[in-house]
């Protein structure tokens, strides 16, 4: 019988000497340049009985006013909508991304769109400083309603139809009409139409400046199932030479030749999880990973029917360990030539949601860890200098009860947390179990 591919070779780990870690390269959860939400989902069709959606809560640590640049990705890493936030000194603002998607965004103001009655979309209070940009007047605050285009426009891009405005597809087709995919904030000095893949965003619009915070809720509204958690947190720096030096992995690097002009942390590349997948067994019964992860290269939208160059991203290394610490071993079928694909590729777009024992990534063991390399070499990216196949990707990992059982509330509980960062892509050591 054919044994599914899923680890590879003898269980070896190799701790490696390398540089000493940069002032930055832990990803915690600590105010940041950038927040970064690494997946949603929303349900176009949901209700208020039923349906997906993602809110997420955005914090100002400072009191210094500031305004955040919103946007919204398609799983396949095409930017398909920007839009602006101002924050108060202190402030809090919920972004339910089921009324933007839908054309409804959250309506703030600076001090000088803020005038009639004074203070009445953006209030502050007596430690949180009010201030005007100037660069807002017209774009804050947003109409009440997008156009129907524009909102056909974001619908299509992310759910992987064609989009009239971007002239293609920019992700995957489910089947289900589920829009897919993730959301980053920006710091930014000043409002502005342009996407952060233009050209000098991060030059002339970005700052440094470590003070957002903020943390998300997924809602099933048909299960009523919530789990929460926080957003993940990216620092900048002024002077550190793994994010200020051109060539260096930076968390935007992609989008600008490594040129390190974002000056942004990388995030971690490999990473360790626990699952369980015991049905009847108690809570859990299933366990899902969300997977985000760096392309390398900027994704414009590309025809329907194909797919972008890089995809589907590999891995490195993928190794299923039991309780017992018996590891599951990448097999091919014991006959020459070797099948074409025998290799699994679980998590093969920038985002993407994984059912861990599913039909993407089957297991052997109903409980265990998982170790993850997801470095890989992207044709054409020589980046970053020190090794280019290094590739940044985010974990979570996700327990559900699907049992719906004897208790009542099964078939509503859902945690998640961080899957357990092992390196940083500011190191130039891989650490691998397997090879």
């Amino acid at each position: 019988m054919r044994k599914l591919t899923l680890g590879v070779g003898l269980v070896v780990l190799l701790c490696c000497g390398g540089r000493a870690s940069a002032a930055i390269d832990a990803i915690s959860v600590s105010p940041a340049a950038t927040v970064l939400l690494p997946y949603f989902e929303v349900d176009p069709n949901g209700t208020a009985a039923s349906g997906l959606d993602t809110l997420i809560a955005l914090n100002n640590a400072s009191a210094t006013a500031m305004l955040a640049h919103v946007s919204v990705w398609t799983d396949l890493a095409v930017p398909v909508m920007s839009f602006q936030v101002y924050l108060t000194g202190y402030d809090v603002e919920t972004i339910d991304l089921g009324e933007v998607l839908a054309g409804r965004l959250p309506r703030t103001a600076s001090a000088g769109q803020d005038q009639q009655p004074s203070d009445a979309i953006s209030p502050h209070g007596d430690f949180s400083q009010d201030i005007n940009f100037a660069s807002c007047t017209g774009i804050l605050p947003p109409p009440a309603q997008l156009s129907t285009e524009f909102v056909t426009h974001v619908r299509n891009a992310l759910t992987g139809k064609n989009s009239d405005v971007l002239g293609g597809c920019s992700g995957r087709d489910l089947g289900d009409g589920i829009m897919r995919g993730y959301v980053t904030v920006d710091g930014v000095n000043s409002c502005s139409l342009l996407l952060p893949d233009s050209p000098n965003f991060y030059d002339f619009y970005s700052t440094q400046q470590n003070t957002l915070w903020g943390s998300y809720q997924t809602i099933d509204r048909g299960t009523k199932r919530v789990r929460a958690g926080s957003l993940v947190h990216i620092q900048a720096s002024f002077n550190d030479p793994e994010v200020t030096v051109a060539g260096q992995y930076t968390f935007y690097g992609r989008l600008h030749g490594f040129n390190a002009t974002d000056k942004r942390q990388p995030l971690a590349t490999t990473f360790g999880l626990r699952y369980v997948n015991t049905p009847g067994a108690g809570f859990p019964t299933a366990t899902y990973a969300i997977v985000w992860r760096d392309p390398k290269v900027p994704q414009a939208a590309f025809a329907c029917g194909t797919n972008p160059s890089w995809y589907p991203l590999g891995q490195e290394s993928l190794v299923v360990f039991d309780q017992g610490e018996e590891p599951e071993v990448q097999m091919v079928d014991p006959v020459a030539p070797v099948t074409p694909g025998a290799v699994l590729t679980p998590f093969p777009a920038a985002t993407q949601k994984v059912l861990l024992g599913g039909a993407d990534f089957p297991l052997g063991f109903e409980r265990g860890w998982i170790y993850m390399n997801l470095n890989t070499s992207v044709a054409g990216v020589m980046k970053p200098d020190e090794d280019p196949t290094a590739a940044q990707a985010w974990v979570e990992v996700i327990y559900e009860d699907r049992d719906p059982g004897a208790y009542g509330v099964r078939g509503r509980t859902a945690v998640a947390h961080p899957a357990v960062q092992l390196d940083s892509a500011t190191e130039s050591l891989h650490t691998i179990i397997g090879n």
